[in-house]
């Protein structure tokens, strides 16, 4: 008995795998967990930022079974991208899929000590941007039908055309998401640069106001963006951009990379008198 239509789909999955295992390594994590990640470019690799071990050198494993050393550039724990550079042949930029709809078809693609891992999963979700728990700005929630292996995290999400989707993270209640290569290539470009990924600051204490709502300044920092745009130590913050601030962390959370540098309307009331400050939100200071 035969069935070509399987046959067919068989062979083009084993097809896509091979085609980009060149570009997928395994390395060490923590607590001895092994996980994969991806060749991004020439000279540079991705992998998920939570579970990779060490601050300096990785080890990695590469598609001809060699381990070689490669050097953390940096990691931006808000994405969940951290940045690696190595030896490695020419590759050129991973070309990007377009958003894929639910009910679409991906391949995870991974790689354990002895082989190259690689899973179908249909696309079971996609929603709209969102923020992660640490602040960062994912470009779409893109969940995949499948339960992430540890080896396979940190992984490629492939596109039935062998384009990227993304890199394959352990989310909430365990579900398997795929960080948009979008989002990573904000990651890459910033970690390139600088090494780090900047948040924003204010250079405000803040405290919370309990069932009234909002965030009152406690403390408030010299020369600081918020001191230089008028705030005072006392003043409620209540909106930020014109969307409510029921508690500190409504503007905690907003302090990430992409705020750094952009003038935003802050709501303010002060002795019971509504006033809008206009912030230029600056780079967080390091050490």
């Amino acid at each position: 008995m035969s069935f070509p239509e399987l046959q067919a789909l068989s062979a083009s999955l084993a097809a896509l795998t091979a085609s980009v295992a060149p570009r997928i390594i395994a390395l060490q994590g923590r607590d001895g967990r092994e996980l994969s990640g991806f060749i991004w470019r020439t000279g540079l690799a991705v992998t998920a930022d939570e579970v990779l071990e060490g601050d300096d050198e990785v080890a990695v494993l590469g598609a001809d079974g060699k381990v070689a050393a490669a050097q953390l550039i940096g990691r931006d724990s808000s994405t969940d991208v951290a940045l690696l550079k190595l030896e490695t042949g020419e590759f050129p930029d991973w070309a990007h899929a377009a958003l894929p709809v639910p009910g679409s078809l991906a391949v995870l693609v991974g790689r354990g000590e002895d082989s190259v891992l690689s899973g179908l999963a249909a696309v079971t979700e996609v929603g709209a941007a969102w923020r992660s728990m640490r602040g960062g700005e994912i470009d779409a929630r893109i969940t995949l039908g499948l339960r992430l292996s540890p080896r396979s995290e940190g992984g490629a999400v492939v596109a039935p055309d062998g384009s990227l989707i993304g890199m394959a993270v352990t989310g909430a209640r365990r579900r398997t998401l795929a960080i948009p290569a979008s989002t990573i290539a904000r990651s890459v470009a910033t970690l390139s640069e600088k090494g780090y990924i900047p948040r924003g600051w204010l250079g405000v204490s803040l405290h919370p106001l309990g069932q009234d709502g909002g965030a009152i300044v406690v403390g408030l920092e010299p020369e600081s963006p918020a001191a230089n745009g008028g705030f005072l130590v006392g003043d409620i913050i209540t909106t930020w951009g014109g969307a409510a601030v029921h508690a500190v962390s409504d503007v905690a959370d907003r302090l990430n990379a992409g705020t750094v540098g952009k003038t935003i309307s802050l709501g303010v009331q002060r002795g019971g008198s509504a006033l809008e400050l206009e912030i230029t939100i600056g780079e967080r200071p390091r050490g």
